[in-house]
C-alpha cells in the first residue's frame, strides 16, 4: 500500500522547516488556512480551508445580541464548509493509501488527522514553548466524537503539542524538556539541513519563497533588520501599542539604518507608517535570508524566535513594557533560549 505525505501548515515558517527537512515533493498535498500567504501558496498545489478562531467566533460569542448570534452561524457555517471540504480532499487523494502527517496539531481541524494517523509536529515559533502541554484528555468517546464534530475540541487542543498517542515526533529547533513530550522530540538544524539540499533543491525552495538572490545581494549588511510580529492582528496588542515599539527600537538605534521585515501574518502598510525606512517582502520566513548569505550587524525583534538563528548578528530583544501576559512570557522564554544558544 502507497504512502501519502500531508503537510498541514498555517506558517511560512512551518512550510520552510518541512521543506528543508522532508524536501519538496510535488506529490505531497498541502493543506493551509485562509490566512497563509497566498503569494506562496499559489506556487503550490494546495488545499485552503478557512481560518476559524473559536475564541471569538463558535461558542464563546455572546447569544444576547444579533451581532453574537451571527457570529456563531458564520463561525459554524465557515467549520462544516472546512469539514466537508477536507474530508471529500482526504477521500480523493488518500483512500486505500497510508498517511503520514506534518505540521500543526494545535489548530481548527487538525485532531481530525492526528486521532486516526500517524502524525508529526513542526515547531510553530515560540508557540511550542509556551503553552501549556497537557496529558490526553478524553470525556467518553460518544461525547468526545459528538464535541469534535460540533468543532469543540479546543477542550483538549493542548494534547496537539505532543501528548497525542499518535503523535509520533515533534521537530522543533531547540530543546523541550517537558517530561510528556522530551522523548518524542528531534532537534532540526536550520544550517545543516540547508547545506545537506542540492542546488537543484535549494533553487526549488526559494523560488517557492519567491526569493531572487541578486535581491538578496543588494541589502546592507552594515544594518539593523527589524523583524516585526502580528501583535495587532491576533488581538494581543492594540495597533498603537505595537507600533510604538516599533518607534522605540527604531529609535534606539537612530545613528544605524534600519531595514523592516515584516512577520508573514502582519498585515499593517509599513510603506505608510515609516515611508524613509526600506521594508523587505514580508511573506518569505527571514530565516532563508541568513542561511543564503545576509548577515545584517544587528537583529532586533520582541518574541521572534529567528532571532536565534542568526549566531553572527548583534541580537536586540526589545525590553519595554509590553502589555499583554503571554507576550511577556514568551519574550522570558526567547531570551532564556537566546542565552542559552550564545
Amino acid at each position: 500500500m502507497s504512502r501519502k505525505r500531508i503537510c498541514y501548515v498555517t506558517t511560512s515558517y512551518a512550510l520552510f522547516l518541512y521543506l528543508i527537512k522532508f524536501g519538496y515533493n510535488p506529490e505531497d498535498i498541502f493543506i493551509f488556512t485562509g490566512s497563509f500567504p497566498k503569494d506562496i501558496s499559489k506556487n503550490l498545489d494546495q488545499t485552503t480551508l478557512p481560518l476559524i478562531n473559536f475564541a471569538d467566533g463558535p461558542l464563546f460569542a455572546p447569544l444576547d445580541s444579533i451581532k453574537g448570534v451571527g457570529k456563531n452561524i458564520v463561525g459554524y457555517g465557515k467549520y462544516f464548509y472546512g469539514y466537508l471540504k477536507l474530508k471529500t480532499l482526504l477521500f480523493r487523494k488518500t483512500f486505500r493509501k497510508e498517511v503520514s502527517v506534518y505540521g500543526h496539531a494545535h489548530h481548527t481541524f487538525s485532531y481530525m488527522f492526528y486521532v486516526n494517523e500517524d502524525s508529526y509536529i513542526i515547531e510553530d515559533g515560540v508557540e511550542n514553548y509556551v503553552r501549556e502541554i497537557k496529558e490526553t484528555h478524553k470525556i467518553n468517546p460518544i461525547i468526545d466524537g459528538f464535541l469534535h464534530l460540533c468543532g469543540v475540541y479546543f477542550l483538549s487542543q493542548n494534547e496537539g503539542f505532543g501528548t497525542h498517542k499518535n503523535i509520533k515526533k515533534i521537530y522543533l529547533t531547540k530543546e523541550h524538556d517537558n517530561p510528556l513530550i522530551k522523548d518524542k522530540v528531534e532537534i532540526i538544524d536550520i544550517a545543516n539541513c540547508w547545506n545537506s539540499k542540492t542546488k537543484k533543491e535549494k533553487e526549488d525552495i526559494l523560488k517557492i519563497f519567491n526569493i531572487n538572490y541578486d535581491d538578496v545581494l543588494k541589502l546592507e549588511e552594515d544594518s539593523v533588520l527589524l523583524l516585526t510580529e502580528p501583535f495587532y492582528e491576533e488581538n494581543y496588542l492594540t495597533y498603537e501599542e505595537e507600533i510604538k515599539i516599533y518607534k522605540d527600537i527604531i529609535n534606539h538605534f537612530k545613528d544605524r539604518k534600519i531595514i523592516i521585515k515584516p512577520h508573514p501574518m502582519d498585515y499593517k502598510d509599513y510603506s505608510k507608517i515609516f515611508p524613509d525606512i526600506p521594508i523587505l517582502e514580508k511573506s518569505f520566513p527571514i530565516e532563508l535570508l541568513n542561511l543564503i548569505g545576509y548577515k545584517p550587524k544587528t537583529v532586533a525583534s520582541i518574541i521572534c524566535t529567528a532571532l536565534l538563528n542568526f549566531k553572527n548578528s548583534e541580537i536586540y530583544v526589545y525590553d519595554g513594557e509590553l502589555n499583554s501576559e503571554y507576550l511577556n512570557e514568551s519574550r522570558d522564554v526567547l531570551n532564556k533560549m537566546l542565552k542559552e544558544s550564545r
